[in-house]
This record gives structure tokens, sequence and C-alpha cells, in this order.
């Protein structure tokens, strides 16, 4: 499954909040830091893992395993600025959490904003099916 968005940042903006323990931690996790290629995710919901990185090219590409899945996050520059961001995962049961990531995503950097409701009684995922 794969699913688009646009951000007004440039790519070198969004590869570092997907790739950074800050970035992550600013939209995604509650804590997220990196070691020796594996990231330590604490979820909102206290769900946690240690995610390997399976590919890392700056401005570009960026793959993690994530919870038994893969997630790829694909970047391009606009043609007039910014990012077209794609972000691909192999698990189709994933459309809920991880359109409410992209759209995090797109609000932490483009607008500075926290969209998580920071309640561990709630998931992330905005939107049900």
């Amino acid at each position: 499954m794969e699913w688009r968005v646009f951000c007004a940042s440039g790519p070198s903006d969004v590869y570092r909040a997907v790739s950074t323990s800050l970035g992550r931690e600013r939209f995604w996790a509650g804590s997220a830091p990196e070691s020796d290629g594996v990231i330590s995710f604490v979820l909102a919901d206290g769900r946690a893992a240690k995610c390997s990185i399976e590919q890392a090219v700056p401005g570009e590409r960026y793959q993690l395993g994530y919870f038994g899945r893969t997630l790829t996050f694909t970047l391009t520059a606009g043609e007039a600025g910014g990012t077209d961001l794609t972000l691909s995962s192999d698990e189709p049961a994933d459309c809920a959490e991880v359109v409410s990531l992209l759209l995090r995503l797109k609000a932490s950097v483009d607008f500075g904003v926290d969209l998580r409701n920071h309640d561990t009684t709630r998931t992330t995922a905005y939107a049900d099916s």
C-alpha cells in the first residue's frame, strides 16, 4: 500500500524528521533513540519495539522494519519546491495508522504543530475503518 502527501518543506527537512531521534519524537513516538542502525521506539499507546533501519539515503529514501512490517519513506523534490512524500507499507491493514502518521509528519515539518493527543488511552489512528 502507498500513500502520498505534499510537504511545503524541502526534502532535507522531511528526511531529518523521519531519520533523527528528535524529528521522530516531534510527531511520531514518545521516544525513538537510535543506536547502531536500530531505533528503540516507544509509542504513545505503550507499544515498544526495536526497529532496524534497512536503508537510509539522505533526502531521498528512508526504510525501516517497524513492528513486523516494512515502512518506506520516499522523498522527491517538488518542481516548485517542497517535497512529494510517498509512504509505503507492506501491511495492507495499516491504512488508518499510516495516514495518521503522514498527517502528523506534515503538520510537524510544515507548521511546527504536534497533532498527537498525548493520551495513552487513545490510539494515534485518527480515522477508523
